[in-house]
């Protein structure tokens, strides 16, 4: 997951309509942070129901046997600053670098950064699923 630079992240609507969308998080072995623009639907979507799922998939386009991937059952909160917010936003901008130039970057509050705490995941490997 550490690796992978995009991943797909699963939220619903007040309907319960899925929205299924691709973001760039990063993962700290604990928790994955996803940067965001302020005013997107997925923030309302979270804050009225913050139960997510994300799939983080690679594969060789060459040998399909080795597809593999994780999906990702969580629980999102939004961060608008503080500590841990400068902790994501710094590993944000190392994972990746365009987060660390003007025209990418931005100041604690301008925008959010989605913290996802993980409560469960399925990996697969060559059509094998292991839940944890």
């Amino acid at each position: 997951m550490q690796q992978l630079p995009v991943c797909r992240l699963a939220t619903a609507t007040e309907e319960c309509e899925p929205v299924v969308r691709p973001v760039w998080p990063v993962f700290d072995g604990l928790n994955i942070y996803i940067a965001s623009d302020p005013d997107t639907p997925k923030l309302e979507q979270i804050e009225a129901n913050p139960e997510v799922s994300l799939v983080f998939d690679d594969y060789d386009r060459d040998n399909w046997s080795n597809l593999k991937g994780i999906r990702v059952q969580g629980e999102a909160t939004i961060l608008w600053s503080g500590k841990e917010y400068k902790y994501a936003y710094d590993l944000l901008k190392e994972k990746f670098p365009e987060y660390q130039t003007e025209a990418g970057g931005w100041k604690e509050g301008d925008a959010p950064i989605i913290k996802v705490t993980v409560t469960s995941f399925t990996k697969w490997a060559a059509g094998e699923w292991i839940k944890k």
